[in-house]
């Protein structure tokens, strides 16, 4: 699945288009980010509803769907720079063309990455010890498997395995 059903998914749900209006790295990035993710066994995606404003939550987030659950448990979401000048994260605001990478990982499951260097701990107002968050900067390369290692790590480490 790719950022194009992904985008079909917000509109058709009455969500907030996070790709409208963004450059192409930009959205080179959530495409490779949304197909690894949706690649994956059972998973759904999810907007909040203060999705898309000012980096309060997560622009777009991916959850795993569990049969003992009515919910699913998220795993993994993505930030996009704001269009606006709020922004409401301890950390400084991405990058212009960065896309901010939130995963739910152990230490020792970002430090087994190969972007381990690029990982720091959550910067939400009420910051929570289980998520962790790397920005993809312009310079970053996308098109090896260091997105899918992090996002499977993650998607795997939610329900424990």
């Amino acid at each position: 699945m790719s950022l194009d059903k992904a985008r079909a998914w917000m509109r058709s749900k009455g969500r907030r288009d996070i790709a409208e209006g963004r450059s192409a790295r930009e959205l080179e990035v959530l495409d490779r980010i949304c197909r690894i993710a949706l690649d994956l066994d059972g998973v759904v995606l999810h907007q909040g509803a203060k999705a898309g404003i000012s980096g309060e939550q997560p622009d777009l987030m991916f959850g795993r769907k569990v049969e003992s659950r009515k919910t699913p448990i998220l795993f993994a979401g993505v930030i996009l720079r704001p269009k606006g000048d709020e922004w409401m994260r301890r950390s400084d605001r991405p990058e212009s063309d960065g896309v901010r990478l939130h995963l739910k990982l152990s230490e020792a499951g970002a430090n087994r990455s190969d972007w381990a260097d690029l990982f720091h701990e959550d910067d939400a107002v009420k910051a929570d010890a289980e998520w962790r968050w790397l920005e993809i900067a312009e310079r970053i390369d996308v098109s090896g498997d260091e997105l899918l290692d992090l996002l499977e790590d993650a998607f795997f480490e939610v329900v424990g395995i």
